[in-house]
């Protein structure tokens, strides 16, 4: 059985979801999600399961039982206990700790665990009966091979309808422009704090030279500051008042193009849209010191996020 430990908002429980699946489906096995409800108010971050509203296939179960990895997977649990306060003791958000992952990997698989928080460490299944994915599992790289399957399973089951819906499918040249704010915006979280105002108009006069014809939809978890600070470069411009946060997504994958942020969210939008051509404008850094992300695709264009 294929454990897997959901962290974070619905593009990071995303990720969770395509690594373990791709990792179950490897290995005909079958996969448990664990919803750790106890970490909504602690660290890393966790809402509740947002999962349960695209196209998971039946088989994949959700559990929400407190501690269930601590009961049921000690070995497992305790490894990644001791990983994540050698961790926490080096500073977990100011290092890059991918390297120390890395060497792990070999000796955490053989006792059933993968332990990652950020980039590609590859996986090794090992001889465990229950093996524990734990962290975020940022890469594309987790699922090759599995493409058409998570693609499958992590869009809605129905498009989306409205009047919103009707206007993106209506433009020529919808460009999805998402404004990654909330609990970016902390002191703690300084790291992810790279999209500024400057950046985002320079992606969408990227866009505009693009398609001169292209119409923004513009979507954000602080619809009022996108609409305050948004330079749009004469491009008409629809915000989109926030939904759910499966919904926006479906609908963001409606368009032609996508501004990201370096937000997950951004990511899973641009990569399930289905449309021909499509173009993608990122911020160059992930984050605002070295540390290194393993998210980029070859055909985006980045756009400075500094200036020259």
């Amino acid at each position: 059985m294929i454990y897997a430990e959901l962290a974070g908002g619905l593009g990071n429980q995303m990720f969770v979801y395509a690594f373990g699946r791709a990792l179950a489906l490897q290995g005909g096995e079958e996969l448990t999600l664990l919803d750790r409800r106890d970490w909504q108010a602690g660290a890393p971050a966790h809402t509740a399961c947002a999962l349960t509203a695209l196209s998971l296939p039946a088989g994949v179960r959700i559990l929400t039982e407190p501690q269930y990895a601590k009961r049921h997977l000690p070995r497992q649990n305790l490894a990644k206990t001791l990983m994540i306060k050698a961790e926490q003791r080096g500073g977990m958000m100011a290092r890059d700790w991918h390297g120390f992952e890395a060497r792990m990997a070999p000796l955490l698989n053989l006792a059933g665990l993968h332990f990652v928080t950020d980039g590609y460490v590859p996986v090794r299944r090992g001889p465990a009966r229950d093996f524990l994915c734990w962290g975020y599992f940022q890469s594309p790289r987790y699922f090759a091979g599995a493409e058409a399957a998570i693609r499958r399973e992590l869009r809605s089951p129905a498009p989306p309808a409205g009047p919103l819906a009707e206007e993106i499918r209506a433009a020529a040249h919808p460009v999805c422009v998402h404004l990654r704010r909330g609990d970016y915006q902390a002191p703690e979280n300084a790291i992810f704090q790279v999209c500024t105002p400057a950046y985002y108009a320079a992606a969408v006069a990227a866009a505009a030279r693009t398609w001169p014809d292209a119409r923004l939809f513009v979507f954000s978890d602080d619809p009022d500051w996108a609409r305050a600070h948004l330079q749009t470069g004469g491009l008409p411009a629809t915000y989109a008042p926030r939904g759910s946060a499966a919904g926006d997504l479906a609908l963001m994958q409606l368009c032609r193009g996508f501004v990201m942020s370096n937000s997950t969210y951004s990511w899973w939008a641009q990569y399930l849209a289905p449309a021909q051509g499509k173009r993608v404008w990122a911020p160059d850094r992930w984050y605002a010191h070295t540390k290194q992300t393993d998210l980029y695709l070859p055909d985006w264009q980045k756009i400075p996020t500094q200036p020259a």
